[in-house]
């Protein structure tokens, strides 16, 4: 038959439907109502197709009987498949690929471990898979049983970007999903500083996501500092995610399989920060065959090999990477040219059998940086991650982890002779464990529930000479761990909730030195505190049409770690983090977005707005140092933040021009006692306007070209109002905090891309990319910071330092 169904009363349907056949329809008018029939169009379509579809997700089937149809409550038997979708070429699980079930308009996405399961009643049905740059796959099948169904797709080569597919509402698809993905392939679509290319970079190209400073990694996100981003690699917490300072991030392209990004809706699996979750999985290596890549630029050189460790069933992976500024003499105002860095990323896997595998990941990164008067400042990130993936059933996943993670921090104090020289460290370890489950109850249906355990030691600075100890801060013994459940459900064919809570406590017990007792003899006294606290989050969506979401969330967020900074200069290695206590209390926030996506064929257009109040901001009192000052911690004073802000962006996804154009507005105020006299103030990284544009174009398969443009407000800063000797050192007097800005801030980046093969022998064949671009194409002198003479025999002044100008670079990289 031919018929055209709205969402409506399911009644009202039946008997739409039974003036149209020549069948009655009997039912139990209680059973149907309160219930909706899905929407569809219809032409030339069997009778039974139609009620199928029609009745998906009320709970209720059909049978003939006679010229009768019964409506009843569904007693058909539900048949699961499941199993994962990898890359054919190279076997690496693909995360967020889409499973879909054509007759039923039904469909999930793979999890972060490249898991599907869809549980959907017996029968014949089509099945299609797909993802970004890859061919759609489809398969025929008859479920009679359950079945473990594992899906390797072939790499589209000439597909340029994502292509936004129009599918069921009960379908993922871009604008359905509450998180950024980002794969290696599209992390390599834009233009570099010096052709690194770097996943925190990229995603200070996203709207709304603020650096504020040329060269710095620091991501500033709705009205967020820096340290309120949840920072992963694979599973493990990245403290510092920099390099040289923040001139690129600690993430090797060649070991990055995938990267998400969460700000809107953070599930309540995710938890501990305010601002985001950005979750990097480490690429797993090729399972298939051996390959050696690797690359070279002006900024360091690179090199990784992968391959089988049982074919098909277990591989490896192992890159390294090196700086070159030592060997290029590049010219830098924050560190001498002989500064190096280096990191390590090694992966294993093994499929014990078709429930179980194991997973070992570790990175080991390192900064070795020397000032012009060859004082050095070491610090790095240490991090090694056991998991092991379990199929407890065809509809339940599990996984299980145990994470370490080490970052410490060691800084050469200036003296006037080496024999004077100290040095000041600062370190935070994790031990870590958890345990994630997955329940595909129906496709529209997916719970996810767990536990996970953090035991951190926190060592905010201490030297290491003997007749210094007094000046140490003291460490922190802390445990933070969370209980949470979180469901995705489509209430009907036009709403979508996903909601969570997530349970957090957080014990922290401190070490207290220099306490005496009534007779004056030295004794240690320890102080604990303890927190338990609720965390509910939600987000729903309307969608009125297949292309088109309005959604609403709600996140209420807590903090228990905190990092000290006394300066908003960007470029700092003073990072001692420090957990909540009786005195500093954690850190909240409550986050309210509203937003609009709309995607008609090649296009995405969306708009949102934000508004968000944070609540125990730490920020230090003016003139308080960190070095050396065992009562750092007395000085931090708490306040409350308000932010709120406005989105804007128009993404091309299809064809040979691909890109982006977006525009945010937004603003950040805070109001902290004993700081700017307790009246309200902008906060550091407060920056209204924001512009910014990328494009990549594919001339053909071996050439693009690529660009990016950003233009901002200047951030703020504190200038001094005037000056009083003290010592013979002129000290700064300040009035207001932040209550100057430096300049707006603009800077085009091109580049340009080449790719070529050199037949090996067999099958075999060597793979070249050759990249040239320029960095700041018209020479744009954007500030870095401002310093302050100090000597009382010069002139008293300000003076800025610039960033980097116009700079041509060129890079190579090849795989074999």
């Amino acid at each position: 038959m031919t018929i055209q169904i709205a969402s409506d009363s399911l009644i009202r349907t039946m008997f739409n439907l039974g003036q149209h056949t020549r069948f009655n329809f009997a039912f139990d008018p209680d059973e149907l109502r309160n219930k909706k029939s899905a929407s569809g169009n219809f032409v030339q379509t069997p009778l039974e197709t139609i009620l199928t579809k029609v009745l998906f997700g009320t709970g209720l089937g059909f049978s003939f009987v006679g010229n009768d149809i019964v409506i009843a409550p569904n007693r058909v038997r539900q048949r699961t498949i499941s199993g994962r979708v990898r890359d054919r070429a190279n076997g690496e699980e693909l995360i967020g690929a889409t499973v879909q079930i054509q007759e039923l308009r039904a469909g999930v996405a793979t999890n972060q471990y490249g898991f599907y399961s869809l549980s959907v009643p017996e029968g014949d049905y089509n099945m299609f898979i797909s993802y970004a740059g890859y061919q759609t796959q489809q398969l025929k099948l008859r479920l009679i049983d359950d079945v473990l169904k594992d899906v390797e797709l072939h790499p589209q080569d000439n597909k340029l970007e994502e292509v936004v597919i129009s599918k069921s509402t009960k379908t993922p698809n871009p604008i359905l999903m509450n998180e950024q993905n980002f794969s290696i392939k599209q992390l390599r679509r834009a233009p570099y500083y010096l052709g690194e290319t770097d996943v925190l970079k990229r995603l200070q190209m996203q709207n709304g996501i603020k650096a504020i400073t040329e060269g710095s990694s620091g991501l500033f996100i709705r009205g967020g500092n820096a340290d309120q981003n949840l920072i992963l690699l694979d599973e493990a917490i990245i403290y510092n995610p920099s390099h040289l300072y923040g001139l690129v991030s600690v993430f090797n392209a060649d070991a990055v399989n995938n990267v998400q990004l969460y700000r809107d809706y953070m599930p309540a699996n995710y938890g501990g920060r305010l601002s985001s979750v950005i979750v990097n999985r480490m690429t797993e290596g090729n399972s298939k065959e051996y390959h050696v890549s690797g690359g070279i630029n002006l900024m360091s050189a690179r090199i990784s090999a992968e391959g089988p460790l049982v074919k098909d069933k277990g591989s490896f992976l192992v890159a390294y990477r090196r700086s070159l500024l030592d060997v290029f003499q590049n010219k830098f105002k924050l560190f001498n040219p002989r500064s190096v860095y280096s990191d390590l990323n090694a992966k294993a896997n093994y499929k014990i059998d078709i429930n179980n595998s194991l997973f070992y990941s570790v990175y080991y990164g390192k900064d070795h940086l020397l000032s012009e008067e060859s004082f050095s400042n070491d610090w790095g990130n240490v991090t090694s991650t056991l998991r092991w993936n379990h199929l407890v059933n065809s509809s339940i996943f599990l996984n299980v982890s145990a994470i370490y993670s080490n970052y410490s921090n060691l800084l050469d104090l200036n003296a006037d002779t080496l024999s004077q020289k100290s040095q000041w460290s600062t370190a935070v370890k994790d031990l870590t464990v958890k345990a994630d489950y997955t329940y595909y109850r129906t496709p529209t249906n997916q719970i996810k529930f767990g536990a996970a355990v953090i035991y951190h030691r926190f060592m905010p600075g201490e030297s290491y000479r003997l007749q210094e100890l007094e000046y140490n801060i003291p460490r922190d013994k802390s445990v933070e761990s969370a209980l949470y459940f979180t469901q995705q459900l489509n209430l009907s064919s036009v709403f979508e909730l996903n909601y969570g809570l997530r349970l957090g406590g957080f014990y922290n017990l401190q070490e207290r030195r220099n306490v005496y007792d009534n007779e004056g003899n030295l004794i240690k006294a320890d102080e604990t505190s303890v927190f338990v606290n609720p965390e509910p989050r939600f987000n729903i969506s309307y969608l009125p049409a297949d292309n088109q979401r309005i959604f609403l969330s709600y996140n209420l967020n807590y903090q228990y770690l905190q990092l000290v900074q006394n300066s908003t200069l960007a470029f700092s290695s003073l990072e001692p983090w420090v957990p909540a206590s009786k005195k500093n209390k954690p850190q909240r926030s409550n986050h309210l977005s509203l937003g609009y996506r709309f995607a008609p064929r090649e296009y995405i257009f969306s708009a949102s707005g934000y508004i968000k109040r944070l609540e125990n901001q730490p920020e230090l009192l003016g003139h308080a140092q960190i070095i050396r000052n065992p009562i750092v911690k007395s000085q931090i004073r708490s306040g409350s933040s308000d932010a709120y802000g406005l989105e804007f962006e128009i993404n091309k996804t299809e064809g040979k021009l691909s890109g982006t154009l977006a525009y945010s507005y937004s603003r950040v105020y805070r109001k902290i006692q004993d700081i700017n006299f307790g009246n309200r103030f902008v906060a550091s990284y407060d920056i209204p306007h924001e512009l910014k544009l990328t494009a990549d174009y594919q001339l053909n398969e071996k050439l693009s070209f690529q660009s990016f443009f950003i233009y901002s407000t200047g951030r703020p800063l504190t200038l001094p109002v005037g000056y009083y000797q003290h010592d013979g050192l002129k000290v700064p007097i300040f009035e207001g905090r932040n209550t100057s800005r430096f300049p707006d801030f603009s800077r085009v980046d091109v580049s340009a891309k080449y790719k070529f093969q050199t037949r090996v022998s067999g099958k075999r064949s060597l793979e070249h990319t050759v990249s040239v671009g320029i960095y700041n194409v018209y020479n744009q002198k954007n500030p870095l910071y401002y310093h302050l003479n100090s000597s009382s025999f010069e002139q008293s002044k300000t003076a800025i330092e610039y960033g980097f100008g116009f700079y041509p670079w060129i890079a190579y990289s090849f795989k074999i």
